[in-house]
């Protein structure tokens, strides 16, 4: 029990950098219902866990809710983008009705996410849903945040 408890304390501390970055972007994007992500190795490949606002309980993947599935997807794309500007590659990231399955709690964690990232690169979002704009110039802020409707 020591031993295993020995290891988990060694892989926790040396994650590799995008798994670090995923997991905390995957706690905002869930408002802190999940708090962390983590590789099981245990089994005969590895499988991404969410461990869960209570430290001890954890979640795999095909077990998680539609959106919830949706935000660690995100959280994943979102630590990859950072790593890529990181290394000077500043692509647009385009994010077509990614909040569809978001309740507005997390639809405003989103959009902080957003616009934290359209700080370094450009955010384009579309989305066909009045109030998913109405969200996104709530929280983005006029400095960030600039709009074209098509009806």
């Amino acid at each position: 029990m020591t031993l295993r408890w020995a290891i988990e304390q060694y892989r926790e501390r040396h994650q590799d950098p995008l798994l670090l970055r995923a997991s905390t972007l995957f706690s905002m994007l869930t408002v802190g219902r999940y708090v962390a992500l983590r590789v099981d190795t245990d089994g005969p490949s590895p499988r991404l866990l969410g461990l869960r606002d209570d430290g001890r309980t954890v979640v795999e993947v095909g077990a998680m809710s539609e959106g919830t599935t949706d935000q660690l997807f995100l959280a994943l794309r979102l630590a990859a983008v950072e790593q890529s500007i990181s290394a000077g590659v500043r692509l647009p990231f385009l994010a077509d009705d990614l909040f569809v399955n978001f309740d507005d709690e997390r639809s405003e964690a989103g959009f902080r996410v957003l616009a934290e990232l359209a700080r370094s690169t450009q955010v384009l979002f579309f989305t066909h849903h009045p109030h998913l704009a109405a969200i996104a110039r709530e929280v983005v802020g006029a400095d960030l945040h600039s709009e074209c409707s098509l009806f």
